[in-house]
Parts: structure tokens; C-alpha cells; sequence
């Protein structure tokens, strides 16, 4: 019953600036044991859905629920949180700063994704803050950017990390920081650190009379400048720390008070017995589910999957016998992620890659609506597994072109499957590649020493047809010539018919043998026999008609 014993007083503003809405959330519970507040400012523009109180209440609620001050508790509330943004966004792109500090009312730890920003104030100084997580607080780390220019700079609101993102937030979360009466821990938004500048904040501070004089007078100094500057929704929360807890002594006379107790005590024992049994059963069992949840996101973080799906198993088991029906459906979430990794990777070992690609596709979109959790180690885990199946189909490829008898192509195919074997460090298709593309380069030589052999032949027959050829010429050409000398020793006798045929028979010869100049030399023979049987033919004539006159002359 720490909270009665201790006195933490809370205000708060939040106010919509020029904005038409304000977007800006906050909220709190303070229970017996532990308190918690929040305070988140919408990074998108979605008019139907007020993103920053999507994650309060998501936030308020899981410690409401578990209420703790340990960093794996408060890691996992905003994962948590940052998963409800992409499940239900809906095509829409949520996107939230927040700033959470919880406290057992004896110490304080706050954690921050964005630029919502946390002060604890001890006299007159700020003792702790949070850093911004931007390029601006990256340029002031860099000395790039003065301090005091930094709540003005241009690139004060380009966050690298933020709930809603599409990858996995940065969550930074504190130390414990013990806490003393008198202490104020403030939590803002960028609306109120960009139009105050911390010296200026600090100085209000420390001249406030009321802790509702610290809201008056910040809240005057942001609207002091509206003429002059665009006022985004401003939202702050107060605590102060007027008591912490402390823990009582020991009385000295216990043992006295006992003893005079004693049949009272017995009988409280026994009524109580079987009511403590089980308080210590289900408080172990909470132990151990929250270890169980924390040991399964450490494993899950480093890739080991099996035991993540024993620890989220045993997770769920005492959820279920807890009856925390949020945190079986969580475990039971990533416990079926975790097996579904398990069996892709038992594919691809077992090289049943169309399978294993189906199944870390699934694994994937699994992930996804987990909050992104392992979605780099499975997302390797499909490139790797589509590398494969590329490999195996350019060997496929290249078989193909080799029973078509395209061996060039087919080398082609083999050596691309085997660079790309060996950029996946895939050793077995490595191997075949190499083995089909030096099969093929040695049916590819055999059938080139082949292909050569056959053409020397052929350029061989060739010649020989060639050689053969003009030795048939050189005869046919000395036919010729020894007919065109029997045509002139006949004209030269003057057998003017039988030179006649000598002569066209060598005429025919030169033509087919194309040589022209001798077939025409030809000619002028020829016309010269003729003339000579024509000439023969005028004196046979005349001799004739000497023979008839002479006869007549005798009669």
C-alpha cells in the first residue's frame, strides 16, 4: 500500500494550438504499488482516428493489467502498441511520439520513442531528460547545431525512429532514478519545447508558487507568440513528488506482540493458509510468464527460434492457467511465428525450396501483424530461399538448351547458376552447376575437333576434285588442239568436208571450256573450207560444160 503512504499530485493541459483538432493524449493511473503516465503526440494527419490515445490507452491498459517497473515489461507495452498501430491503421499510416515514466512512489524510470520529451526537475535544475531521437538532437550531438538553436531547426521533427513505423521502433528506456520530496518530473510535447526554450522553462519553474502556475504561465509564454509563429497542439503533465514512500522499521517488540497474539495469529494462519498458497502460486506463475515472455523476445531478437517457441509454449500455458486471455493470444502469436520459422527453415534444409519459400512467405505475413518482430532474419531467410530456386531454374534453363543442342547457351545458363551459387554461399548448387558446365564444355570441344576434322576433309575432296578438273581441262584443251591440226592438214590436203568436222568438233571443245578467243580462231578455218568446196564445186562445174562442148563438137 505504497500510494497512501505517499503523496504524488498530477495536472496536466492539453490544449489543439491553431490546429483545428488536437492530437495530442494524455493519461495516467496510479495504483496501490506502482503508477504509470503517458503522453503521446500524433505524428500523422488521419482524421478519424486519434492515434496518440490509441497508444495511451493501449499503454495504460497492459499496465493496468501487469503493473511493473522492468525494462522488458515497459519494452514490451510499447511493441505492443506499436503493433495496434499497424493492425488496425488500415491502410493508413499512424505514426505516434510518446514519453512514458513509471514510478513504484520511491523511484522513477520513463521510457520514449520520438520527440515527446521528459524533464526531472530537482532544485531548480534539471537532474535527468530524455534525448530527442531526430536529425536535429543528431546535429547537436555532432556539434553541427548549437543547442539553443535546436527547438527552431528545420529538421527538429524528422524522427528516425517513432511508434508506427515500418520497421522496429528504438525504444530508449532509463535507469531507475531514486526520487526525493520535492522533485517534479514534467512530460511535453513538441508544442510546448518548441515555443519554450528550456532556460525560459526553467525559469517558470522555479518562480511558480502552485504547480498550476507552472501550466498558467507556460501555457502564456506558447500564446504569447501566436501572431508571430504557427502554434501546434501543446500538451504538458506535472507531478510532484510532495512525499515519497518509505519503508517502516522493523518494531522491536514482535516477538512480545506475537506471543500475546498467538491464538489470534493461528487462527488468521489458518483461515489464511490456503488463500496465501495460492496468492504465491499465481504471483510465481505471473514470475514466470513475464520471465517466459522476456526469455522468448531475447531469443526471438537473436534468431533462435526453438527455444522462443519453448518459452512462448510455456508462456502460454500459464497464461492459460492464469486466465490472462491478452497474454495467451500474445504468446500463443509469437509461439506459432516461431514454429512456422522453424518449419520453413527444416524445408530449406531438406531442400524442398518451393516449399520453404511458401512457408516463409507465410512466416512473413505473420510477422508483420506481430510487429515487424524477426521480419529481417526472415526476409533473408526468403532471399535466400528464392536464390535457390534461381539457381536450380537456370540449371533447368540450360539442360533444356543442351537437349536442343545449343551447348553455347546452355554454358551461358550453367555459369550464371554457379556466380549466383557462390554469392549465396550455396556450395551444392554450386557444385552441379560447375559439373553440367563442364560437361557441356567438353561435348562442346569434342563436337568443335569434330566439326574441324569434317571441314579439312572436305576442303581435301575438294582439291582433289579440283586437281582432277584441270587435268581433265588440260586434256580436253590438247583434244581440241590436235583436232584443229587434223582440220588443217585436211584443208591443207583439201578434204574440205572431214576439215570442216575437225573443226567444229575443237570449236565445241573451247566452247565448254570457255575459252573463247580459240573457239573464235575457229571460225575463219571453217569459212575457208567452205569456200574451198565452194570453189571445188565452180571448177567440177565448168569441167563439166569444157566435156559437153567438146563432145558436142565431135558429133
Amino acid at each position: 500500500m505504497r500510494k497512501i503512504n505517499s503523496e504524488f499530485r498530477t495536472f496536466h493541459m492539453s490544449e489543439e494550438g491553431q490546429k483545428l483538432s488536437n492530437r495530442d493524449y494524455f493519461g495516467y493511473v496510479e495504483m496501490d504499488d506502482f503508477a504509470c503516465y503517458v503522453l503521446a503526440d500524433s505524428l500523422d494527419d488521419e482524421p478519424s482516428t486519434n492515434s496518440a490515445r490509441l497508444v495511451v490507452d493501449s499503454i495504460i491498459r497492459d499496465f493496468t493489467e501487469a503493473p511493473t517497473m522492468s525494462r522488458g515489461a515497459l519494452r514490451r507495452y510499447l511493441r505492443r502498441a506499436h503493433g495496434e498501430l499497424l493492425r488496425q491503421r488500415g491502410g493508413m499510416h499512424l505514426k505516434v511520439a510518446v514519453v512514458v515514466a513509471v514510478t513504484d512512489y520511491r523511484k522513477l524510470r520513463y521510457c520514449h520513442v520520438g520527440n515527446c520529451r521528459l524533464y526531472l526537475i530537482r532544485n531548480a535544475r534539471i537532474l535527468e531528460r530524455t534525448t530527442d531521437q531526430s536529425l536535429t538532437q543528431n546535429l547537436v550531438e555532432r556539434d553541427r547545431v548549437i543547442l539553443d538553436q535546436a527547438a527552431r531547426h528545420e529538421e527538429r521533427n524528422n524522427l528516425y525512429s517513432f511508434l508506427g513505423e515500418r520497421g522496429k521502433p528504438d525504444i530508449q528506456i532509463s535507469r531507475r532514478k531514486k526520487l526525493e520530496a520535492g522533485d517534479l518530473f514534467i512530460q511535453l510535447t513538441r508544442g510546448v519545447w518548441e515555443q519554450c526554450e528550456e532556460s525560459e522553462f526553467l525559469q517558470i519553474v522555479n518562480d511558480a508558487k502552485e504547480i498550476r502556475d507552472i501550466l498558467d504561465q507556460t501555457e502564456d509564454l506558447i500564446l504569447k507568440e501566436q501572431n508571430a509563429r504557427d502554434i501546434d497542439n501543446y500538451s504538458m503533465a506535472v507531478t510532484s513528488v510532495d512525499k515519497v514512500y518509505q519503508c517502516p522499521k522493523k518494531p522491536v517488540s514482535v516477538k512480545k506482540i506475537l506471543l500475546l497474539a498467538l491464538p489470534v495469529l493461528l487462527v488468521i494462519i489458518t483461515l489464511s493458509v490456503t488463500l496465501f498458497l495460492r496468492q504465491r502460486s499465481i504471483r510465481n506463475k505471473t514470475e514466470s510468464l513475464l520471465q517466459s515472455m522476456e526469455n522468448g523476445e531475447e531469443y526471438l531478437a537473436h534468431n533462435n527460434y526453438q527455444k522462443a517457441k519453448e518459452e512462448y509454449g510455456e508462456a502460454r500455458k500459464l497464461a492459460d492457467s492464469l486466465r490472462r486471455d491478452q497474454a495467451y493470444e500474445e504468446a500463443d502469436q509469437y509461439m506459432k511465428l516461431a514454429e512456422q520459422v522453424i518449419l520453413a527453415d527444416e524445408a530449406l534444409s531438406g531442400e524442398e525450396y518451393q516449399k520453404a519459400q511458401e512457408l516463409f512467405l507465410a512466416a512473413r505475413q505473420m510477422s508483420m501483424e506481430a510487429g515487424n518482430v524477426g521480419l529481417s532474419y526472415i526476409e533473408g531467410q526468403l532471399g535466400r530461399t528464392e536464390g535457390y530456386i534461381q539457381v536450380f531454374d537456370l540449371i533447368a534453363q540450360g539442360e533444356r538448351k543442351e537437349e536442343y543442342g545449343n551447348l553455347k547457351g546452355a554454358i551461358a545458363l550453367y555459369k550464371e547458376a554457379k556466380e549466383k551459387a557462390a554469392a549465396l554461399y550455396f556450395m551444392e548448387g554450386k557444385k552441379e552447376a560447375l559439373e553440367l558446365q563442364m560437361a557441356a564444355e567438353e561435348k562442346l570441344e569434342k563436337e568443335q575437333l569434330e566439326a574441324e576434322q569434317r571441314l579439312r576433309e572436305q576442303i581435301e575432296a575438294e582439291a582433289a576434285d579440283r586437281a582432277l578438273d584441270n587435268e581433265q581441262r588440260a586434256n580436253d584443251q590438247q583434244n581440241a588442239i590436235e583436232l584443229e591440226n587434223q582440220g588443217n592438214e585436211l584443208l591443207a590436203e583439201g578434204s574440205y568436208e572431214s576439215a570442216i568436222t575437225f573443226y567444229q568438233a575443237a570449236q565445241v571443245i573451247y566452247n565448254r571450256l570457255e575459252l573463247s578467243e580459240l573457239a573464235e580462231g575457229i571460225l575463219p578455218k571453217i569459212a575457208a573450207a567452205q569456200a574451198g568446196i565452194a570453189a571445188r564445186e565452180i571448177r567440177a562445174a565448168e569441167l563439166a560444160q569444157q566435156q559437153a562442148g567438146q563432145e558436142a563438137a565431135e558429133q
